[in-house]
């Protein structure tokens, strides 16, 4: 009767690994979606937060851009040092800013400030792909420790009948040490999963610009469905949303402004300018004024210029950096059309790969783990009938946490593969 009862908890126990079986969802500690820490990332990551910083420069930039030449004022003055004689003089000159400078300073600098907004874009993009792949990592991180926390509490259960059927005798104490030889390898196994666990959580941290003392945990399921677009539409819609490749644009309009200011820098410009001047002179001898009396001869004058300064564009119109700007704007063409050819390859090579890891999921998970759990159980339950040794269980098993290894990093792999798809249509949220 007890051994019945004993076979009947072994077969219990050996039911866990059955084609029922499915690995606990367990959330960590501190534990947050993927795109609840993508959002985070967005808000908090220091790096980005410095980007951003270029934009409110490039905003100064453009605020610069509008302002017009300052007027300029001239004082002096002159003392004939051994006579009577001086002069003082006050000039303002007013730069015109002709031809079109202005304008075209503005155009540059409106570009320069849309360049800088697609390249923080762009290193949001890149940013929450980047969050994602190691939410993922974490993912199978923690879906390993759970495969082998299973296994383990099925040996130690299996441990604990096995001591009682040795110390009744109906067992080999053989069996004994050598499940516990197994169960202390899967407890060392563990070890080296946890720390592996807790260095990637860590990892996420600065990324989202936390330094808690708490790693960061992720509550995603690695093996539920992922909501992609559909394959014929995701070039167009990366070809819409994709922000390297806007930029390349905007950085192509940006080279043609470069090239129309310095063509207005080659242009006639003007400044106008006015002077007063007021000047007392005279000769070092007397004469008699209108009254009879005798004066030094002197008298001051009072004299107003006006006029203009015109730059003329005779040698220099500017030419050599005319043809540099326009070399830049064909550079900024050809590399927009690289950046179209590289955003539609890496989007069919995303898809290309996230089919074939949905494959290789599909394959394990209905193929092979589902086979390796039975072919255990069926293993176990011969064990405890007397019909087999457990070496065989042993063997087995290990050949499962393989397994479950091995579809775990599948797992990541199509995990990878949907980021990467996201981050080849530019969707970042």
């Amino acid at each position: 009767m007890i051994r019945s009862l004993t076979v009947l908890a072994i077969v219990a126990v050996v039911g866990s690994f059955g084609p029922s079986v499915s690995w606990a969802q367990e959330p960590a500690r501190n534990s947050v979606p993927a795109d609840d820490l993508v959002a985070r990332a967005l808000t908090a990551n220091p790096e980005l937060r410095a980007a951003r910083t270029a934009i409110e420069a490039a905003k100064g930039r453009l605020r610069q851009a509008s302002l017009r030449p300052n007027p300029m004022l001239e004082l002096s003055g002159t003392q004939n040092a051994t006579g009577t004689d001086n002069m003082q003089m006050i000039g303002l000159s007013w730069p015109l800013d002709l031809g079109g400078r202005k304008d075209a300073r503005v155009a540059v600098a409106t570009r320069e400030l849309a360049v800088k907004e697609a390249e923080v874009a762009d290193r949001e993009r890149r940013l929450a792909a980047e969050v994602r792949m190691k939410a993922g990592a974490v993912l199978g991180a923690a879906r390993d420790v759970r495969v082998t926390d299973d296994l383990l509490a099925a040996n130690r259960q299996t441990e604990a009948l096995i001591h009682q059927r040795v110390t009744r005798g109906a067992t080999p104490a053989l069996d004994e040490q050598l499940l516990r030889v197994e169960v202390t390898r899967l407890e060392a196994q563990r070890a080296g999963q946890v720390g592996r666990l807790e260095s990637l959580r860590l990892q996420l941290m600065p990324l989202v610009g936390l330094a808690a003392p708490a790693p960061l945990g992720v509550t995603d399921d690695l093996e539920g469905p992922l909501t992609l677009p559909e394959a014929a539409t995701a070039v167009d819609i990366a070809l819409q949303q994709r922000p390297d490749l806007h930029m390349g644009e905007l950085e192509e309009h940006l080279a043609a402004a470069r090239v129309e200011k310095e063509r207005a820098e080659g242009r006639v410009d003007a400044s106008l300018f006015g002077q007063y001047q007021r000047q007392e002179t005279g000769f070092d001898v007397k004469g008699f004024d209108s009254a009879g009396r005798l004066r030094p001869i002197m008298d001051t004058f009072n004299m107003v210029t006006v006029g203009v300064s015109i730059v003329l564009p005779v040698r220099n119109r500017n030419q050599g950096n005319i043809t540099a700007a326009t070399a830049e704007l064909e550079g900024a063409r050809q590399r927009r059309q690289a950046t179209d050819l590289v955003v539609r390859e890496e989007v069919s090579a995303a898809y290309a790969q996230y089919d074939a890891a949905e494959r290789a999921r599909d394959i394990y998970a209905v193929q092979v783990l589902d086979t390796a759990r039975r072919n255990l159980g069926v293993i176990r339950q011969s064990y405890t009938l007397g019909r087999g040794s457990l070496l065989d269980v042993i063997a087995e098993e290990r050949r499962l946490i393989e397994l479950e290894l091995g579809y775990t990093e599948v797992l990541k792999q199509r995990w990878d593969a949907a980021v990467d798809v996201l981050r080849a249509i530019g969707r970042i949220r």
